[in-house]
């Protein structure tokens, strides 16, 4: 370290002089400045380590207070008897609950036109769920991975579950990485205790879409349309990054 205050600040750690916890470790602006120090110029990039703990306020001799990093929060919309995951642990460039929000929006008019039909549904009412495509079974749980959800049509009638029968089919698709149908009908023996026998989910290059309340073809259906709309929104935002030159951070 070159700075004479982190250098103070050092040799109080080495000699066993700090008293609390904080003053124990570097702070986040010592660490930065000594990967400044150790960086040879027009050579490799800073990679502190310590960027975790940036709104400390910085005890250094060479900046009055720390930076602080906030990462954007993505917009979302908030609709009627829609509920939204507080975490989206994936952090997706191109999809956040508002744009599966606009996927479904654009789905409305086949999907209303619908619920009228008996045939197709006969209670009239819709289960979505939207799974993260960003996020996957192997880093993340399924609870924090669910993007979105959304009820549609009618009320639904005392002791109906439809929204629990999309979770159930989301959870399949998403762990598996397949049309629920798919699984049901040609790998039984993957199922697990507590695993729904009802299909009606897709899952489309990632994008994992679950619908209750139809017939289960009609379910598939209305979920292979809203994840293909999720797939060219998606396609859309980034051919507009790339238009803009934007880089992904």
């Amino acid at each position: 370290m070159k700075d004479t205050h982190n250098r103070s600040r050092e040799k109080r750690r080495v000699e066993g002089l700090c008293a609390t916890a904080p003053e124990k470790v570097p702070t986040y602006q010592e660490l930065l400045d000594e990967s400044l120090d150790q960086t040879f110029p027009a050579s490799d990039p800073i990679s502190p380590s310590a960027a975790m703990h940036a709104e400390q306020v910085i005890q250094s001799a060479r900046d009055a207070r720390d930076w602080s990093l906030a990462p954007e929060a993505p917009a979302c919309a908030t609709g009627q008897n829609t509920v939204q995951s507080q975490c989206q642990p994936g952090r997706g460039a191109f999809v956040d609950a508002g744009t599966a929000m606009k996927a479904i929006d654009l789905a409305l008019p086949m999907i209303e036109k619908a619920l009228l039909d008996a045939e197709i549904s006969s209670c009239g009412t819709l289960s979505i769920v939207v799974m993260d495509p960003a996020a996957n079974p192997r880093q993340h749980r399924f609870e924090e991975a669910v993007l979105l959800t959304q009820d549609l049509g009618k009320p639904q009638d005392a002791g109906d579950d439809y929204a629990g029968f999309a979770r159930a089919k989301a959870r399949l698709s998403w762990e598996n990485g397949l049309d629920s149908s798919v699984v049901q009908a040609t790998r039984p023996h993957v199922l697990r205790q507590g695993d729904t026998l009802l299909w009606g989910s897709v899952y489309l290059d990632g994008v994992v879409v679950a619908v209750a309340g139809a017939n289960p073809w009609f379910d598939e259906a209305f979920a292979t349309t809203i994840a293909a709309n999720l797939r060219a929104l998606a396609k859309q935002r980034q051919a507009q990054a790339l238009k803009e030159r934007r880089f992904i951070v």
